[in-house]
């Protein structure tokens, strides 16, 4: 297997999730525990009855509803995504330069002579 499909075959492992109305997520944890994800997402408390990976999803729920409360994280609004804040951060700054370079450019294009 090439370095390519290595990399292509990592990436298709992870879901994209609904924890709740407009938040998305990517995750690797199996469906059968998306039900949990969600409801530590949502603040409610583990169930006594799950095993060991349901709890660990409902974990990590906790922890994203954590970091989203703390600012650590976001929702991007094109897409609902949730992501890290600086990820978020760099894209508007990416945004930016590009609107000041097409306004530099829309700039140029009308002092030219026609």
């Amino acid at each position: 297997m090439t370095k390519h499909n290595k990399d292509r075959s990592k990436n298709q492992n992870f879901l994209i999730v609904d924890l709740a109305k407009d938040v998305l997520v990517t995750t690797k944890i199996a469906k059968q525990n998306h039900a949990a994800l969600r409801s530590g997402f949502a603040g409610y408390p583990a169930n006594p009855k799950w095993n060991t990976a349901k709890y660990l999803a409902w974990k990590t729920g906790s922890k994203l509803r954590k970091a989203l409360a703390e600012g650590r994280m976001t929702v991007r609004s094109e897409d609902s995504m949730l992501v890290p804040a600086q990820m978020q951060e760099e894209k508007t700054e990416q945004e930016l330069s590009h609107s000041k370079l097409f306004f530099l450019f829309a700039r140029a294009k009308q002092l030219l002579p026609n």
